[in-house]
């Protein structure tokens, strides 16, 4: 009868720890996702040629989101173009942004695709909202494709 319980135990910790894989396995694809959204939207803000293109990692400092991914444009057409081409190429990824947040004048867009949340500023709305500084003490990668 002891052996039979004891058998029992090490069945229960076997399916434990397989549990718990299956479990860190979505977790690790699941940060992988976040991070292709991430790269994909950084890449395609670079390539329309935004400056100071910035990934900001939240992951260990809020549960709303992942990562900012934060650009700038010399004039308001350059945002709304940069911003275009952000959910052209995160569409052909199959990512649909959830909201769209224009600011007066397109000073400051921002698309939430809730794992990553992209902010396309002018320079001056940029310099005036200081995104980076307020995240100062989240991880933070100067992107360069």
């Amino acid at each position: 009868m002891e052996a039979e319980s004891v058998n029992r135990d090490e069945e229960f910790v076997m399916r434990r720890q397989q549990v718990d894989e299956v479990h860190s396995e979505k977790a690790l694809r699941g940060h992988e996702i976040t991070r292709h959204m991430a790269e994909t939207a950084a890449r395609a803000a670079t390539s329309m040629f935004a400056r100071d293109v910035v990934i900001i990692d939240l992951r260990e400092l809020v549960s709303y989101t992942d990562y900012f991914i934060v650009a700038s444009a010399e004039t308001d057409r350059q945002t709304r173009r940069i911003v275009e081409e952000v959910l052209d190429k995160m569409r052909e990824q199959g990512y649909r942004p959830r909201t769209r947040r224009v600011d007066e004048g397109s000073a400051w867009i921002s698309l939430d695709f809730l794992d990553i949340v992209v902010h396309v500023f002018t320079d001056e709305a940029r310099d005036y909202y200081r995104l980076e500084s307020l995240w100062r003490g989240a991880p933070q990668e100067h992107w360069e494709d």
